[in-house]
């Protein structure tokens, strides 16, 4: 069970939870769920596959600061105009969407729809090890502790100044501006950074599942599932979530079927919202009428 269903869940749940808390970045002062953020994590993959001559840690820095370019573009022309008419509004849906079909077609456009191998960087390689019993190879273990570091980085920065601001505008954004912060700054602020998430999400992923134009709606979606599971808007919960759908999706292709693995993952997700409709580490919002 270790080998088949807890190493691989935790690696891919690590990305997934990835995934899940860069969409929280984006959520927490602008309460938009970023339907491009499966598409910006393809972008900095195929990015790590154009520039596979480079070092790797050299190709990942130049691809998380594309992706984070891509991300602020997005911001500009498909979220701050539609938060500017309504901060509390929905029409963010259409707009990411739209942002994410044009994304998606023009990648199309620059690369083939052929996967592409990226090796990972030296000394790590995808070769197994063997561990009491537990196999795995270095750079699956390399990914497990990168995402550790990028969450407990986040929840640091959370307790700073700028962490305070962000939690302001989540809980009221007109509140916020009257207390002197700016809520379009930080909006572009977690469009960076979560722009910059997806694509150091992408360079991490592409040595395990290959770069390919159409990975991005699959970690789409499971990170959606991993942020509702662990709580909208909680970063550790988004790890905790991603785990789980990782976790889950091992299981139901190792006991039941490759090919009935998402519907294995459908129910558990399910069972799980109906007990805890807020997420397993979210709070529910009391509203006082």
């Amino acid at each position: 069970m270790i080998n088949d269903v807890l190493v691989p869940g935790l690696v891919y749940g690590s990305l997934y939870g990835l995934v899940a808390v860069s969409l929280t970045v984006l959520h927490r002062p602008t309460r938009v769920l970023n339907f491009a953020q499966g598409d910006l994590v393809m972008m900095g993959a195929m990015t790590m596959a154009v520039l596979a001559t480079l070092p790797w840690p050299l190709a990942a820095a130049i691809a998380a600061a594309g992706v984070a370019a891509v991300a602020l573009a997005e911001e500009r022309v498909a979220v701050a105009p539609v938060l500017r008419r309504s901060p509390y509004g929905s029409a963010w849906v259409i707009t990411t969407l739209a942002f994410s079909l044009a994304l998606n077609q023009l990648a199309g456009r620059l690369w083939t729809d052929e996967p592409r191998t990226v090796e990972p960087p030296a000394p790590l390689s995808l070769d197994p090890l063997t561990f009491l019993g537990v196999r795995f190879n270095s750079y699956q273990l390399a990914v497990v502790l990168v995402t550790l570091g990028v969450v407990a980085a986040l929840e640091a920065h959370a307790r700073t100044r700028t962490g305070c601001a962000v939690r302001a505008v989540a809980a009221d954004r007109d509140a916020a501006r009257l207390r002197g912060i700016d809520p379009a700054r930080l909006s572009r602020r977690a469009f960076l950074l979560g722009g910059a998430l997806a694509g150091l999400t992408g360079a991490l992923a592409a040595p395990l599942t290959l770069a390919s134009v159409a990975m991005g709606f699959g970690l789409l979606i499971k990170g959606f599932f991993a942020a509702v599971l662990g709580g909208v808007g909680d970063v550790r919960g988004a790890l905790l979530g991603g785990w789980i759908v990782g976790v889950v999706e091992a299981a139901g292709a190792d006991y039941v079927s490759p090919g009935a693995q998402t519907a294995v993952l459908f129910a558990v997700t399910l069972a799980i919202l109906l007990a805890r409709p807020q997420g397993l580490r979210g709070n529910e919002e009391l509203r006082r009428v």
